[in-house]
């Protein structure tokens, strides 16, 4: 018991030594030394200041088109690759042409035999010319017959679903060219037969005109069946392959100039007339590791999508290097304000308080309060409406160490006046 009393006498005596010590060590609150702030500053200024804005977008080829069968057939060949460049009209794919030459055959024969029958009539008539019409005109007679229980039956196995539309069509077509070549088999037989009259003339006429228009239209069928690039570019995609039946309309690739991308973005209302044709632009593209590329607005819609209710406007970007690829994301950064003459200050200066925004001076060593009002902020400044003027030295850096009047000292000066 009596070891126990002498050990709290002691951790007492201990602690009674301490509150004196720190007791004594205490001065006077006039003795303490004025609290002293380290900071920063620079100078406002009145400078001119663009105010600029990122707009989201995607990158495409310039010009990038699709490019559609004109008509139903079935794929022969594929003469490029993706990604190959080509220049306008080269072929790109080639439909089967069997059928179509066979109609082109029929269609020059026919026109062929109409321009002969006008000849005869303008220079008269013999005895064996009437044999040959004779002649062809049971042979037309033989084949239109044929193409005709042709039709009948195709048409049934149609109306089955045994066969498709496509397949349909090409007999049907071969049933039209037989019924047209009968008609004017017996209307050259016709005309020969009978007295040459100016109307007989002008009736052969009529049918050399309606067998040029049909060899036209064969020949305009085997153009069609080769698919040309409508522009200088590069592939970007096929869409079919080698055998595959296609049908008119569809897209079966995709061209495009990637020399030159374009990046389509969109702008609101506010700020579309800030741009112009023309003006420059800094595009960035992180998938590709394009910094600051240079480009340029090339077209802005006077319209309003009326989806998005924005407006469309593309911006070029040279890509001769082939950096940037279709379907990219990228960000448009262009000038959409420009201010002059204005009082700025570096954006880290100004700092909320209360509802209000405050700038700290420094006037006489000590920093002044100074409630501000401000507008556009850009390119790491703030543009000051209501406050202070150009040329006052502001806290850039510790002013959040700091109130109206306290003492500060000047580590660093940014600028200069």
């Amino acid at each position: 018991m009596h070891s126990r009393m002498c050990k709290i006498s002691y951790i007492l005596l201990v602690l009674g030594l301490i509150f004196i010590a720190v007791g004594c060590g205490q001065k006077p609150a006039a003795q303490q030394s004025e609290r002293v702030v380290p900071v920063k500053t620079a100078f406002s200024k009145i400078e001119d200041l663009a105010e600029y804005q990122s707009f989201p977008g995607r990158v495409q080829a310039a010009g990038e088109v699709g490019v559609f069968a004109k008509m139903n057939g079935r794929v022969e060949q594929i003469l490029v690759r993706e990604g190959e460049e080509v220049k306008k009209g080269q072929v790109l794919i080639k439909l089967e042409q069997k059928d179509v030459l066979s109609q082109i055959n029929q269609a020059k024969a026919g026109y062929d035999a109409a321009v002969a029958q006008l000849d005869n009539l303008k220079n008269g008539q013999m005895p064996q010319q009437i044999a040959q019409l004779e002649s062809a005109l049971n042979q037309a007679q033989a084949n239109f017959n044929n193409a005709e229980a042709n039709y009948n039956r195709m048409k049934s196995l149609m109306e089955e679903g045994a066969i498709s539309k496509q397949q349909f069509d090409s007999v049907k077509l071969q049933y039209e060219l037989a019924k047209e070549q009968l008609e004017s088999a017996k209307t050259q037989l016709a005309l020969v037969k009978g007295k040459v009259a100016p109307e007989s003339i002008s009736a052969a006429e009529a049918q050399v005109s309606q067998a040029k228009a049909a060899l036209e239209a064969a020949q305009n069928a085997l153009d069609n069946t080769l698919i040309t690039s409508p522009i200088d570019g590069t592939v970007g995609f096929i869409n079919v392959k080698t055998g595959q039946m296609i049908s008119a309309g569809m897209q079966v690739a995709t061209v495009g100039d990637l020399k030159n991308v374009e990046i389509e973005i969109d702008v609101t209302e506010d700020r579309i007339s800030a741009l112009s044709i023309g003006q420059e632009a800094e595009v960035t593209v992180d998938s590709a590791n394009v910094r600051s590329a240079k480009g340029r607005i090339v077209s802005i819609s006077p319209f309003k999508n009326p989806t998005t209710f924005v407006y469309p406007v593309k911006v070029q970007v040279p890509n001769e290097s082939g950096t940037l690829k279709s379907g990219m994301f990228a960000r448009v950064k262009l000038v959409v304000g420009f201010y002059k003459k204005v009082v700025t200050v570096p954006e880290d200066a100004v700092v909320a308080y209360d509802g209000s925004k405050l700038v700290y001076t420094v006037e006489n060593g000590r920093a002044k309060a100074c409630r501000v009002e401000t507008g556009t902020e850009s390119m790491g400044k703030v543009v000051v409406t209501k406050g202070i003027s150009a040329g006052q030295e502001i806290v850039v850096e510790g002013q959040e160490m700091l109130q109206d009047g306290v003492k500060v000292t000047v580590e660093n000066r940014g600028d200069t006046k």
